[in-house]
């Protein structure tokens, strides 16, 4: 009996490894990870990682849409806009002439990921002159189709479009509002501004989203894949290497959630590390983020733990002290015993051109 009992064990795990000795699979097939970065809920407000600007085929992308919302699922997006040129569709005669059709595409994919896909375009014309803006939550992109930019921007905002200037200094030496641009801020059509794209950062734009009360993006605009053009978008252990982003402060996880979220200004940019927006929104997420802990006390010296329990690398000075706290990670200060309170500066987050957020934290 012991005898038998053997043999069917020996026999069980044998069946349960061996190969097919005629075909072999190498490497072995591996599943997909998606990599999120962390982020705390913030004064009550849960945060979404989101990408209002990409491509596909169906303008001058190089992938397909359901591509697109895989890419966006595995880099650890919530978000997605699929915002093709309604002017520059270099492929229109192998896809076809309906502006819809990348949405309708890509949404089969997008619920099956859990990735809520907002309907979007984007209204191209001449960088410098008139520009180019992104119409996020649009009804029906062929009816944008206008020859003249503002009767396209109206058509858009008429559906109860959210209308982002693209880009402001791609392609020039210089950031700028043309006339046309600030015309369509003063009517209220443009509201929202991306102070970074893909590679780009505008720190100029940063103080127009402070200034005339807009929005703020980043935004990888991807044409190609984000392996192919952008240098990293992986975790590299530091919490530098995901991909552009905005950062959205919702009350619920839905299309409505989002949009009053851009309505009333809650978000944040994100890039390679750096952080970019409102005062108040970089400091309630740091102060979300990190936490400070009393470890032990020697003389006339504290010794403090500082834990990030966001995927964002934080970089701070107090004093003429700088330190680094990666994403994930805690580090070890020493403060006077007497002092009460820390002042600490975020160096890689930015709330206007040249100035970034002071934080002070109470010590225990």
């Amino acid at each position: 009996m012991r005898y038998l009992l053997s043999v069917i064990l020996i026999t069980v795990h044998v069946g349960l490894f061996a190969q097919n000795v005629n075909k072999q699979n190498f490497p072995e097939k591996k599943n997909f990870n998606r990599v999120e970065m962390a982020l705390p809920q913030v004064n009550g407000y849960t945060v979404l990682r989101c990408d209002f600007h990409t491509h596909t085929v169906f303008s001058d992308g190089l992938v397909w849409p359901t591509y697109r919302v895989g890419e966006a699922w595995m880099q650890g997006l919530d978000v997605l806009a699929i915002t093709d040129h309604i002017e520059y569709r270099p492929f229109k005669e192998y896809v076809g002439g309906d502006f819809n059709t990348s949405y309708q595409l890509a949404l089969p994919a997008a619920r099956e990921y859990g990735i809520m896909l907002i309907r979007g375009t984007e209204v191209t014309r001449k960088q410098g002159v008139i520009g180019h803006f992104n119409a996020l939550f649009i009804q029906d992109a062929n009816a944008i189709d206008k020859a003249d930019p503002e009767e396209a921007l109206q058509a858009a905002y008429d559906q109860g479009a959210f209308i982002m200037y693209n880009h402001p200094a791609w392609a020039l030496d210089t950031c700028l509002l043309t006339e046309f641009q600030q015309d369509m801020i003063d009517k209220g059509l443009v509201r929202g501004i991306e102070v970074f794209n893909n590679d780009e950062f505008y720190p100029r734009a940063l103080s127009w989203s402070r200034d005339q009360q807009l929005t703020v993006f980043a935004s990888s605009d991807i044409h190609w894949t984000i392996n192919d053009v952008l240098d990293s978008h992986f975790p590299d252990g530091t919490g530098t290497g995901f991909r552009p982003m905005t950062l959205v402060f919702v009350t619920e996880k839905s299309e409505e959630g989002v949009r009053e979220a851009l309505d009333n200004r809650r978000t944040l940019a994100y890039f390679y590390g750096h952080v970019a927006g409102d005062e108040k929104w970089l400091k309630s997420l740091f102060l979300a983020s990190v936490s400070l802990e009393k470890i032990s006390e020697k003389g006339k010296s504290v010794s403090y733990r500082v834990t990030n329990l966001s995927g964002i690398q934080y970089k701070f000075s107090i004093g003429t002290t700088k330190y680094i706290l990666d994403g994930g990670a805690s580090i070890q200060i020493s403060l006077p015993a007497a002092q009460r309170e820390v002042v600490m500066h975020i160096l890689n987050m930015h709330s206007y051109e040249g100035k970034h957020p002071v934080v002070s934290m109470v010590l225990g």
